[in-house]
């Protein structure tokens, strides 16, 4: 059977960009660039537009040819971090060994723990004073993501090789992915053994653990 993949295939929930060119297309991806290195820098609560467009090396003119303001190129890159974690996703889900479910959840556990690392400094810059509330959209808009992701590609091939176990399930994997990134980055210090013990337990598939 060939796995699904998904994350090239994920709603982008930001605004539909005023041009569809090649050239607009790569200046848009630019100024996104620049706003998500920016991030990292200052925040966002004292990032200008201004910034974002020096050092995306155009005017600020051009920059509302393609956003309406700062909060839409946030959306952008909220979309661009969680773009990329579904790139990893979709590389996990087209090397698993179908049918081994005790290496698959093994293995998503040390992936989900190196992606909680590589977008830490992003999540860190949100969480400083003035960016809550966009730290909890991109929380969100991750589990939300991820849960569509998993609905739309190893959900269905569980289900049709195992029965599906779970009620509810874009919801149910939207409380254990929130969960788990609340898990490890408040107690990292958690075995791995234990995660993926709770993600089983979660989904109901402990009796598939070696």
């Amino acid at each position: 059977m060939v796995k699904s993949t998904g994350a090239t295939d994920a709603a982008n929930t930001t605004g539909t960009p005023r041009t569809t060119d090649a050239r607009g297309d790569a200046r848009r991806t630019q100024i996104v660039q620049a706003a998500r290195e920016a991030c990292l820098d200052t925040g966002f609560a004292r990032l200008t537009i201004s910034d974002i467009a020096a050092r995306a090396g155009m005017t600020r003119s051009l920059f509302y040819h393609y956003f309406n303001d700062k909060n839409e190129v946030a959306d952008a890159v909220i979309d661009a971090v969680i773009n990329d974690m579904l790139a990893k996703l979709d590389q996990w889900n087209t090397e698993r060994e179908i049918g081994n479910i005790d290496k698959a959840l093994g293995d998503i556990v040390r992936l989900t723990r190196a992606i909680i690392t590589d977008e830490g400094p992003f999540s860190a810059k949100l969480m400083q004073a003035g960016n809550a509330e966009l730290y909890i959209k991109f929380i969100d808009r991750i589990a939300d993501r991820i849960a569509d992701y998993f609905c739309g590609t190893t959900v269905l091939e569980f289900e049709q090789l195992h029965g599906l176990p779970i009620r509810n399930v874009h919801e149910t994997f939207y409380t254990l992915i929130v969960g788990l990134i609340s898990l490890i980055r408040l107690h990292p210090e958690t075995d791995d053994r234990v995660i993926k013990e709770v993600a089983a337990q979660t989904l109901h598939i402990e009796g598939y653990l070696a």
